[in-house]
């Protein structure tokens, strides 16, 4: 958000192999096609992800992720 407005929306739907995933799963896959996809504008600038998913706050805390 950029002074309290949406800047962009993306969307796309799920694979085949993808509906099988927990929600945990789902939701950072979407964090991480967020990430790819807006990458050009986020390149070189701190980034904060913010969510209400208990297991996705596990995985940002890690400081080296294989992913």
């Amino acid at each position: 958000m950029q002074r309290g407005k949406v800047v962009t929306y993306a969307s796309r739907q799920l694979q085949v192999h993808e509906k099988n995933y927990s929600t945990h799963d789902l939701e950072l896959a979407v964090v991480l096609f967020s990430l790819k996809i807006w990458t050009d504008y986020l390149y070189r600038i701190h980034v904060g992800v913010f969510t209400d998913h208990k297991s996705l706050q596990y995985v940002f805390t890690q400081r080296d992720l294989n992913l």
